[in-house]
């Protein structure tokens, strides 16, 4: 080899250096102690938080709101809670597989070289030094198959995000109505023990008279005592709605604690859905059943890529030697051969996936028609049993109301017109209790439909370094051939 050769390695190790990639290890350490004391310091004012509620219509001046309702505790709890941080990191994992898996394959190089134990009388050296490089030509309904396959995923993990905002904003909604309730039974059955126990003082003084016996008035002291502990039990499932929003919101009880909660928001007009535009209603919006269509979309790209794995790979390898002062040019053609038992066993499994997948489709569509249809019943009976329960008040008001008129003319007593107050009372919680179930009625089938019907809120978009919105997480489908179309939720 002349010594002139010898400067080829320098340049040929600078060549392979700048073509490795730059980027630095960058640690990432986890702090327990810190992860604790930022759950503690959650709180409305946290920066992050004012910035998403900004960026969601609210001035500086609005936030923190005074009064929190349904929307904006939804708010607070797409930003704080985890599962939405998690989701929200999986997305961004899957569109770098993605990114990954489109890119060309790589191509090595190697150096080879060689010393010679003869010497030549020509004044050459005993070194030879080559050169080879390795050019892997992939089919291409290879590359294209795992592409396919890596977008289906990658938009799989948009609508678990999605996904993940929807069951947030269920589970705030949930403990919220629970809540609301909770308040509202404790409101009621306040009004019914002042209410007994003003019977209690006027069966007293009677039975001291003589005019009623004393099982009268144990009676009302059972009726009272029964009132009494189901306000007992009231409170502490109060507490433990508490305990669940906090849980829900992903922020300490004692910040929630410190906030004030409205429930003034009345029940939404009755909803005229029938059957079919139910079922169409969720079938295009619930994200489970896209979701599967996604999935079968990446089984079809599989039984691509078995189909495009029967083709053989070819690699080219040119290369170059310098021999004791001979230019010597090379083309190596390397090919890989599949073995057929092999390719038509990959297509079958492949195939049985995408019928799995195509099967698991279907399953979930009359799983939604079927929920649908169960919960769209039980909304129609629990908003008739709220009617019932409303003209039985009315009717017992229009009681009151005669009672009254008998008592000021001098034909009823303090008792019967206090009688009358505690029917109307009952009715009044009997009507509560209806109300309550109309909206958990209504919650659920919102749940079936994936789609707000309470009209508390529109889904705000998600916090975070890829802010995305469910609309827009769902509507990447759209970039690939044959894909489902979401609707917006």
């Amino acid at each position: 080899m002349p010594p002139g050769s010898l400067k080829l390695f320098p340049g040929l190790a600078i060549v392979a250096v700048t073509a490795c990639t730059s980027i630095p290890y960058s640690p990432r350490p986890i702090d327990a102690d810190a992860t604790v004391a930022e759950f503690l310091a959650r709180s409305p004012q946290t920066d992050g938080l004012r910035k998403f509620a900004e960026a969601n219509g609210y001035s500086q001046q609005t936030w923190p709101p005074q009064q929190w309702d349904l929307g904006e505790l939804t708010l607070l709890a797409l930003y704080f809670h985890p599962d939405v941080r998690i989701a929200r990191v999986r997305a961004q994992v899957a569109h770098a597989e993605l990114d990954s898996v489109v890119q060309p394959p790589p191509r090595s190089a190697r150096l080879k070289p060689e010393h010679h134990s003869r010497r030549l009388p020509e004044a050459n050296g005993p070194w030879s030094l080559g050169l080879e490089l390795e050019i892997p030509l992939v089919a291409q309904g290879k590359r294209a198959a795992q592409a396919e396959r890596g977008a289906f995923l990658a938009d799989a993990a948009d609508l678990d995000l999605a996904h993940a905002v929807w069951l947030t904003r269920s589970r705030v909604r949930d403990q919220y109505l629970d809540l609301r309730g909770s308040r509202e039974a404790l409101v009621s059955l306040d009004a019914q023990l002042a209410a007994r126990q003003e019977m209690i003082g006027l069966v007293n003084r009677r039975v001291e008279a003589g005019m009623l016996s004393a099982r009268e008035l144990a009676a009302e002291r059972v009726a009272y005592s029964q009132i009494e502990q189901s306000r007992n039990q009231e409170l502490t499932k109060q507490q433990r709605a508490n305990a669940a929003l906090a849980a829900a919101l992903g922020m300490p009880m004692e910040v929630l604690a410190s906030m004030a909660l409205r429930f003034d928001a009345p029940l939404p007009e009755p909803l005229e859905l029938d059957a079919g535009t139910l079922r169409g209603m969720a079938l295009r919006n619930r994200l489970d059943v896209h979701r599967k269509l996604l999935e079968f979309g990446a089984a079809d790209a599989d039984v691509k890529f078995a189909v495009a794995a029967q083709n053989p790979d070819i690699t080219f390898g040119p290369g170059y030697m310098w021999d004791q002062g001979d230019n010597i040019w090379s083309l190596a053609v390397g090919i890989s051969l599949p073995p057929a038992a092999r390719t038509r066993a990959m297509i079958r499994e492949t195939q049985a996936r995408r019928e799995l997948a195509a099967e698991q489709f279907a399953a979930v569509q009359l799983q939604v028609i079927g929920l649908v249809a169960s919960t769209g019943a039980q909304y129609r009976l629990a908003r008739e049993r709220a009617s019932a329960a409303e003209r039985q008040l009315q009717t017992q008001r229009e009681q009151e109301f005669r009672i009254e008129r008998q008592f000021a003319a001098g034909s009823a007593d303090r008792m019967q017109r206090l009688a009358a107050r505690i029917e109307t009372i009952t009715a009044e919680a009997v009507l509560q209790s209806a109300q309550v179930a109309q909206r958990q009625a209504l919650a659920q089938m919102e749940d079936a439909v994936q789609r707000p019907l309470l009209g508390d809120l529109a889904l705000p978009p998600v916090p975070g370094p890829r802010t995305s919105d469910m609309d827009n997480g769902m509507a990447n489908h759209s970039r690939h051939q044959d894909r489902p179309q979401a609707s917006r939720l």
